[in-house]
């Protein structure tokens, strides 16, 4: 019998409409085609941050440093923005998760930055649709390591048979199965809402 819900973040409850404000700043700070998303979420800088070794602020700094922002007439906090705007919430997942409370617990895992829990609560306002977050800056530990779906689990009260998870990377999918979860690889909005129910 299920009894949590398990989703990431990112790419599944909310992922970017267009790449067009990501191309347009590439063209104005001269950076190769599609390498921001690759500075910006899988550097080094990043999974650090990732892992709660910097904060998102010194993350944004660095990169306002690193990628000579001001030149340009950017900060790091604009430049955050810009690479963010096309940014959307999949409202119809987000009732869907709402909806199955309080028959079924809800748990989020996030490979993020420490910044996470406040634009839960102020740009995309959805952390009450939560019973538990556990966010790898906060917990030193990235998906696909074990350790981030047990702390989801304990914290939850549930084993991994009773948990559906969800997540847009397969290498996650595969680590969550490895523990005995059930896992929904993510690709749509409307596969993922049908596999959960």
């Amino acid at each position: 019998m299920i009894k949590a819900l398990i989703s990431d973040f990112g790419g599944v409850l909310v992922r970017t409409s267009t790449d067009r404000s990501r191309r347009e700043l590439e063209q104005r700070l001269g950076r190769p085609p599609h390498s921001l998303e690759h500075d910006i979420f899988a550097s080094e800088l990043s999974l650090r941050a990732q892992r709660g070794e910097i904060t998102e602020e010194q993350f944004w700094r660095e990169i306002e440093v690193g990628f000579d922002l001001p030149r340009f007439g950017l900060t790091g906090q604009t430049f955050r923005n810009e690479f963010f705007r096309d940014d959307f919430l999949d409202e119809e997942l987000v009732t869907l998760i709402r909806e199955v409370r309080p028959a079924v617990k809800t748990g989020l895992i996030s490979n993020a930055w420490s910044g996470l829990r406040e634009v839960m609560q102020t740009v995309f306002p959805i952390g009450d649709a939560f019973d538990v977050l556990v966010i790898s800056a906060e917990e030193k530990v990235m998906k696909p390591d074990a350790r981030i779906y047990r702390l989801a689990l304990d914290r939850l009260g549930v084993r991994a048979d009773e948990a559906i998870f969800l997540d847009d990377f397969q290498v996650n999918i595969d680590a969550a199965r490895a523990l005995g979860l059930q896992a929904v690889h993510f690709t749509s909005s409307a596969q993922a809402q049908r596999d959960i129910r």
